[in-house]
């Protein structure tokens, strides 16, 4: 559990906290002090900063990926499901299709046997 509590802490590392700290430098480098205060009274602050940092936050990680890989740009684990749903009609698509494999099957059987015999 705590190997899945360090993952989810480095996969918001990378993903929020990166941009949002990049986007307030930005916003320093671009506007000083100034654009910092209206970046927080903006309607969504977090989200403000972290749009602002998200381009050089993608330099920054593949800069770490370039030293460890997996390491700027984390892993992060899906569960896949497959669900097998038929309709009727591919149900009977399915029916239709094996019906004619097997008829050719047995064209192919039948001209093996002409050709072997016609072959004596």
């Amino acid at each position: 559990m705590a190997k899945d509590q360090l993952k989810d802490l480095h996969v918001f590392a990378m993903d929020s906290a990166l941009p949002f700290g990049l986007g307030i430098v930005n916003k320093a480098k671009t506007g000083g002090f100034k654009k910092i205060i209206e970046g927080f009274r903006a309607k969504d602050p977090f989200l403000e900063f972290q749009l602002d940092g998200e381009s050089t936050a993608k330099v920054v990680r593949d800069k770490i990926d370039e030293l460890v890989p997996g390491l700027g740009h984390p892993v992060v684990s899906v569960d896949v499901t497959v669900e097998e749903n038929l309709s009727e009609t591919e149900i009977n698509d399915q029916d239709t299709l094996v019906a004619t494999l097997n008829r050719i099957d047995n064209h192919l059987n039948e001209l093996r046997l002409y050709i072997k015999n016609d072959s004596h």
